[in-house]
């Protein structure tokens, strides 16, 4: 069984390496790779980047920043390690392993090249791969996968609206990758359970990212109250109502999420929520003995049943 010859470290000149068209990282932000550009300026590239050999030039495998800051300093070559061409999935799967195990990517760049891996994984593997043959040949987490995943089946439009808004400074960003995460983890569980709420997905959106960018939705977080709204009979809450109160939040007005939860299920989410602690706790002191009970905690339970007697006699 032939092995891969083990990489070659070589100077080679920065002038004839070629981005690699597969690095799914697309935003290289002025003010990180100004301080990489500092730093190689004053101590040179101390890790060498990786490469392919592309006929009588090379391609990135890793370390374009390290590249990117040696063309702007006019250097003449770079250390390198010259490894042999890798196939197409392998190619992909050392970026993402890079990612991974290094260096921390906006997610949207990962969701974008995704599919692509997808695609060759199901080549090689005969069948469609699973999270976990995903997660294992990426390295990514199941629930990283999931979360890009989301991004991956977002319109095109919104796709590019997100990207755009990555490639400005961090303080100028308003949309997030987070954003539409939560958003759409919302939208779809409305469909779930209200199929007939999302008539027009694209226009719900739209109203959503304006109600965002307003502060009318204050934060991402409060898209996690809309699947509680969409299933407000398991808290005996009515449909009609969830119904009517999603429709509203879901048209162009000046009614937040926040105030829909409050006049929908917020007091039945939180009279459950009671009644569980409760039941834990009654199930949890069933395990004591008198002899088990320390000062501190018998002064903790006679505050316990004070409050209760007093809110059962106030009935």
């Amino acid at each position: 069984m032939s092995s891969a010859r083990i990489p070659e470290l070589q100077e080679i000149s920065v002038a004839k390496i070629d981005r690699n068209p597969e690095n799914p990282r697309l935003l290289f932000r002025p003010a990180e790779l100004e301080q990489l550009t500092e730093s190689i300026r004053l101590y040179g590239v101390q890790v060498p980047i990786a490469v392919y050999r592309e006929r009588s030039r090379f391609v990135l495998i890793d370390g374009e920043r390290r590249w990117r800051c040696s063309l702007k300093l006019n250097l003449k070559t770079i250390p390198a390690l010259i490894q042999d061409k890798p196939s197409p999935l392998r190619n992909l799967l050392l970026m993402f392993n890079i990612h991974a195990l290094r260096e921390q990517w906006d997610l949207l760049t990962l969701a974008l090249k995704l599919p692509r891996v997808i695609d060759l994984l199901a080549k090689e593997l005969g069948t469609a791969p699973n999270e976990r043959q995903i997660s294992e040949r990426t390295g990514l987490s199941r629930g990283l996968i999931r979360r890009c995943k989301l991004l991956m089946e977002l319109p095109q439009q919104y796709k590019d609206e997100l990207l755009a808004e990555l490639d400005k400074p961090k303080t100028h960003q308003k949309l997030s990758e987070d954003f539409f995460i939560e958003m759409e983890r919302a939208l779809k569980t409305i469909e779930r359970a209200l199929p007939d709420i999302v008539q027009n997905k694209d226009r719900v959106r739209r109203v959503l990212i304006d109600k965002y960018r307003k502060g009318i939705i204050a934060n991402v977080v409060q898209f996690r109250q809309l699947p509680k709204i969409a299933r407000a009979e398991k808290v005996d809450i009515s449909v009609v109502t969830a119904r009517d109160v999603l429709l509203r939040v879901l048209s162009r007005n000046d009614y937040s999420i926040e105030q829909a939860y409050n006049d929908t299920v917020a007091a039945a989410y939180v009279d459950r929520d009671l009644r569980s602690r409760i039941q834990s706790l009654v199930e949890r002191l069933t395990l004591y003995t008198p002899e088990d009970l320390d000062d501190e905690t018998r002064e903790q339970l006679k505050l316990l049943v004070e409050s209760a007697s007093h809110l059962l006699d106030a009935e």
